[in-house]
């Protein structure tokens, strides 16, 4: 038995207060003989012993009340299954915790519930028997909570701002944590806490999630189980289902070129049907495939030249319709120019031949005295291979990443110059000889500017001779030399990118004058920069950037969607915008059961599956059976004391 109260215990001792009394009272009275009374005292000498116990026994009674009253103010608490637990073993609250990440509208049968209606249904039946108790849901795309007045209000059309799907993903952590600030702001004393989720991995343990959890854990440990948290898992792999992951869009003067990752389970040959929509305009288009997996690439047409537009892909429908569907927007064919400057004329060059347009236009030359702002106007790339000429040069160039450009550096041949923020140059390295170089052995294939072409060719680094570098410091690795040293770096300032690469395109320096990696990092780039500052963008669903919107229109559908909940395509403040599912959605990999209760805590956490979530209280509040305890006494008390009771106890007694 535990107290939610205990302080209240230090009233026992005034328990006493009626034999003291009666003790006090009895010093008060001295006996004195008195020869006329003898026969009297005789007389009633038989009934002296059934007083002397009716004054004991209301004593004993007056006692074990206020102990009782003591008891009650305390609150004390047992097992709900204790035979003790007279009451209905109610929480104060009981806080439900629904995922509504995408992956819940995953249906593991024909015409069965997704899990997120099966989640609802079983918080529902777990609330149902504590109709007393105080009910709060926490959602995890919204994550405000809603008291409902009644569990008929789940049903509330209304709700489904709370309850519906959406194509966000969840950060459950953050959402039990909200949830826990909540019930300590309210005051509650005893709460039951069910997260109703299908246990993806990334929704559990999003990225820098570390401290969130120490801190749960913390309070749970300091609630000492009066907060009782219960993971009910929806678990469950869906039979059949295809999928579309959106890769990359490049726009041409008449047509969309696409690169779209498809799968489908269970494996099969035949053709995959998708629905475009383009700009309103519907077609069908056929992948053709054979296996579980394929990168699809395809152009469509375009009817009419726009600056912006967007394009829709639709699969048929399937058990889990969230990843059926994926978002393009595009802007315009034109891309603006980059602008070169270099101290080495050879290396200007080169750099101004990789960074040629589409129509093999070489890249313009920046002035080599000092720069000013009109260089950068329409800019989205700037390449510099050298410092800086003066500190306020290198500060333009900073303020011109941090407003969202980007910059891509190469090394100096001298020590001249400034530096750009915190970025500075190591000296010179060079290898013993040819045969020696310098070898790049790590790099992201997956991603990024040196990842591998459409078809899967990778890029020749691994071929890459590089006899002299120069090692930048205070950016971010992001492809390594064989002893560990950075061969390309990146440093995020602002809205913008610095790219450093740790060896020059010339002769004596390395083999990047071929063009084979120096041609599509930097065509890479420009695509990328352009995309950034073009007025047709792509998010992801949830992101905090569309919750600042303030004009909406839904362009792909009728429905009555929002860009921060669910997935399509939206003309947001004059421009367009594709909004898709989380990469985190994309995720199978789910959380063990050890490793979801371990992250809370074992002692206060259980895991259950939906059939097996039970409403049985595994902790109850008994005061009040102390408090019908005391009025029991009090009564037994109050009839000890009415006139008669001595005869009537004497009557039985003979």
């Amino acid at each position: 038995m535990t107290f939610l109260q205990p302080l209240a215990l230090f009233g026992l001792p005034l328990a006493l207060l009626p034999v003291i009394i009666h003790l006090l009272n009895l010093l008060r009275h001295r006996s004195q003989p008195w020869a006329a009374t003898r026969f009297l005292l005789q007389a009633r000498r038989s009934s002296s012993k059934l007083s002397r116990l009716k004054r004991w026994l209301t004593l004993l009674l007056r006692v074990l009340a206020l102990m009782g009253l003591a008891f009650a103010l305390s609150r004390p608490m047992t097992g709900g299954d204790s035979i003790f637990s007279f009451s209905s073993g109610a929480p104060e609250a009981i806080a439900l915790i629904l995922d509504r990440s995408a992956s819940m509208e995953t249906k593991t049968g024909e015409g069965a519930s997704s899990k997120r209606e099966l989640a609802l249904k079983a918080l529902e039946n777990f609330a149902k028997p504590w109709t007393e108790s105080r009910i709060v849901l926490v959602d995890t795309a919204l994550r405000e909570p809603v008291i409902l007045s009644d569990l008929s209000t789940l049903a509330d059309p209304a709700m489904q701002r709370y309850l519906g799907y959406t194509g966000t993903a969840a950060d459950i952590p953050a959402t039990l944590a909200t949830t826990l600030d909540w019930l300590e702001e309210n005051g509650v004393a005893t709460a039951e806490i069910v997260i109703a989720s299908d246990m993806q991995e990334s929704n559990w343990k999003p990225e820098g999630s570390e401290d969130v959890f120490r801190r749960l854990k913390k309070v749970l440990s300091v609630k000492e189980g009066s907060w009782r948290t219960r993971i009910l898992a929806l678990e469950g792999e869906v039979s059949t289902n295809s999928s579309i992951i959106g890769e990359n869009l490049m726009r041409r003067d008449d047509k969309l070129n696409l690169l779209a990752d498809l799968q489908r389970r269970p494996t099969g040959d035949l053709p995959l049907r998708i629905t475009a929509n383009l700009d309103g305009m519907k077609r069908e288009l056929t992948a053709e495939f054979k296996g579980e997996r394929f990168l699809w690439r395809s152009a469509i047409p375009l009817p009419e030249q726009k600056n912006q537009g967007w394009l829709s892909l639709n699969l048929p429908p399937d058990l889990y319709l969230a990843d059926n569907s994926w978002h393009f927007a595009y802007g315009s064919a034109n891309r603006p120019h980059a602008a070169v400057r270099a101290d080495l004329p050879i290396a200007g060059r080169i750099l101004r031949a990789a960074a040629a347009n589409e129509k093999g236009v070489s890249a313009d030359v920046l002035p080599s005295s000092n720069l000013n702002k009109d260089d950068f106007a329409g800019r989205t790339l700037i390449v510099i291979q050298g410092n800086p000429r003066t500190p306020q040069e290198a500060e333009l160039l900073k303020s011109f990443v941090n407003e969202g450009g980007t910059l891509l550096c190469f090394p100096p041949n001298s020590n001249e110059g400034a530096a750009i923020d915190t970025i500075q140059w190591q000296p010179v390295e060079k290898a013993p000889d040819s045969e020696s170089s310098f070898r790049v052995n790590a790099w992201n294939e997956n991603g990024g500017i040196l990842a591998n072409a459409s078809d899967g060719t990778r890029l020749p680094l691994n071929e890459l001779s590089t006899t002299t570098r120069r090692i930048p410091i205070g950016s971010e690795p992001l492809a390594y030399f064989s002893d560990g040293k950075p061969f390309l770096s990146r440093k995020i300032i602002g809205k913008g990118i610095i790219y450093l690469f740790s060896t020059l395109p010339t002769e004596k320096w390395s083999g990047l004058a071929n063009g084979y990696i120096l041609v599509p990092a930097i065509q890479r780039l420009l695509e990328e920069s352009t995309a950034t500052h073009s007025p047709a963008r792509s998010l992801a669903c949830g992101s905090s950037e569309l919750a600042e919107a303030n004009e909406i229109e839904c362009l792909d559908s009728r429905e009555r969607k929002k860009p921060a909940l669910h997935p399509g395509v939206y003309l947001i403040d004059g421009n367009i915008v594709a909004v898709n599912r989380p990469q985190e959605e994309n995720s199978p990999a789910l959380l063990k059961q050890k490793q979801a209760v371990d992250s809370l805590g074992n002692d206060y956490v259980s895991y259950q599956r939906t059939e097996a979530l039970s409403n049985q209280s595994s902790r109850a509040e008994i005061w009040s059976m102390f408090l019908y305890l005391v009025l029991l006494l009090l009564l037994g008390e109050s009839l000890l004391g009415l006139p008669g009771s001595i005869k009537k106890m004497k009557g039985k007694s003979s």
